[in-house]
């Protein structure tokens, strides 16, 4: 299942090289810190559950039975410090705030009306995925704004494809319920 680059930085790490490990926080960090972002809402939560994923990573390394890529073994591995935050701690978060001050417009977009209607709309869809449980927010995260698929989002989550689809249904269902203002 791994590629060839995979399976040679891989075989670095197992024999202590530092640099092959520094070669998959490269490529995956920013992934890794962006999922966490989206799931805890605080900048500085997923600057620390980052660092724990890959230190643990580090660390369980031997674990890492290849069954599912190294960028889904990684989600797995953040998706766990994430659940395991959330259960020491249920506060609401300063990215929160940021995300609604900030928009997802582009700055390259010149039209000051379609800044306004990205920003609003953005502010809009925020509000109403906090008000899904944590694991149809997990599902929207990793499929829509992270683009994983059912497959890699299985590795990460560790249920069943079929189950996974049926939440990322159910998330939509509810999502479409709170926008139109039934829930």
């Amino acid at each position: 299942m791994l590629q060839g680059l995979e399976r040679h930085i891989l075989r670095g790490i197992r024999k202590g090289e530092p640099e092959a490990f520094e070669a998959v926080i490269c490529q995956y960090y920013k992934s890794v810190f962006s999922f966490l972002a989206y799931l805890c809402g605080d900048k500085n939560a997923a600057e620390d559950l980052t660092q724990d994923t890959f230190t643990s990573a580090w660390a369980n390394i031997n674990g890492y039975k290849q069954q599912a890529s190294l960028k889904t073994w990684l989600y797995r591995i953040a998706y766990n410090k994430f659940l395991d935050s959330e259960r020491k701690s249920r506060q609401s978060s300063a990215l929160a705030d940021e995300f609604r001050e900030k928009s997802f417009a582009t700055q390259t977009d010149s039209d000051p009306l379609k800044i306004i209607t990205k920003d609003e709309y953005s502010r809009i869809i925020f509000e109403a995925m906090q008000k899904l449980e944590p694991a149809e927010y997990a599902v929207i995260v990793l499929h829509y704004i992270q683009g994983l698929s059912y497959r890699e989002m299985e590795s990460v989550l560790m249920e069943p494809v079929g189950t996974i689809k049926w939440r990322t249904n159910q998330a939509i269902i509810k999502l479409r319920k709170i926008l139109s203002g039934r829930i």
